[in-house]
């Protein structure tokens, strides 16, 4: 029997550096408010990428875009399944990519959060492909989620990533680059969309886990419920341990156990990278701000000669 289902309104978006606690965030915004949060995927992206038609215009499309979700090995811990995709989507077709999207989001905000009121997502593509999202959804919200780097790195070279089996990272060199990276695209974010985009810092989720997540609401347009033990984010289970600490209360003395974790080398390594965009994000340093500044200069006036014409 073919069914219509009412589509979602315009979903937000948890932008962050892996290892940032987006995972804690997103617990927190389930228990506190009527917020759908699935687990992390790649399906936007992975039928952005290979779905060549802005239309899914008759059953042989649903089929084709239905083969390309599922190439995302991520979207099975949403617990979909195609026939379930046919009876939603079928009554409607000929329907829009967008609204092909909205209808998975739909359909997983039906069967795990029937009361919810609003719909968010959360993955590093969205910030590093936000005019896409934008532009696809253009009353989107983001959240951009920061943590001081250190944290991140530390967090990243002691936690095990599920697809390599590898730590996330090791190096503090590329772990600074990275986290650069990712901070400049969140100011560009906030500044091209500053009504859209409400920049959260980890330090404060974990300070003030309740009013930082009352202002979130404020910003989301969803009232705030409080603490709803009766609910919670799912974490599937292939990772183990990665996210042992979410349904924990905050822990504030964890925030600077990089300070003790890295050693001297790592964390001058860190800084000797990241220290303008420390300093930027209300970070202070451990290295002196000048021997950090002259080592860098030192650094790029040592680079070949085509590689200064090229940056």
């Amino acid at each position: 029997m073919k069914s219509k289902i009412n589509l979602i309104d315009c979903p937000f978006f948890i932008v962050f550096e892996p290892r940032s606690g987006s995972t804690l965030l997103a617990n927190l915004l389930v228990k506190s408010a009527d917020i759908a949060l699935p687990p992390e995927s790649n399906f936007i992206k992975v039928i952005l990428s290979n779905y060549p038609k802005n239309l899914v215009e008759d059953e042989q499309d649903l089929q084709i875009i239905t083969s390309i979700l599922y190439k995302d090995i991520k979207f099975e811990d949403w617990n979909i399944n195609v026939e379930e995709i046919t009876r939603f989507v079928q009554p409607s077709l000929p329907i829009s990519v967008k609204d092909f999207i909205l209808t998975i989001c739909t359909i997983y905000k039906n069967k795990n959060f029937p009361t919810a009121k609003i719909f968010g997502l959360k993955h590093t593509y969205y910030l590093i492909e936000s005019e896409k999202i934008k532009l696809m959804f253009p009353s989107s919200k983001f959240i951009g989620l920061v943590r001081d780097g250190r944290a991140v790195f530390n967090s990243k070279k002691n936690s095990i990533y599920s697809v390599t089996g590898q730590p996330f990272e090791t190096n503090p060199y590329r772990a600074a680059k990275q986290w650069c990276k990712t901070l400049n695209l969140l100011k560009k974010l906030s500044t091209k969309y500053p009504k859209d985009t409400f920049t959260l810092y980890y330090e404060e989720l974990i300070n003030s886990p309740d009013e930082t997540v009352r202002l979130l609401c404020i910003f989301l347009g969803v009232a705030y419920r409080g603490n709803n033990l009766d609910r919670k984010y799912t974490v599937p289970r292939r990772y183990g341990n990665l996210h042992k600490n979410i349904y924990k209360e905050a822990m504030p003395d964890r925030i600077e156990v990089w300070r003790s974790s890295l050693s001297a080398n790592e964390i001058y390594a860190f800084e000797s990278i990241a220290y303008k965009y420390l300093i930027l994000a209300g970070y202070e340093l451990i290295n002196n701000y000048f021997i950090l500044k002259m080592k860098r200069i030192k650094e790029i006036l040592q680079l070949p000669f085509k590689y200064l014409l090229s940056s």
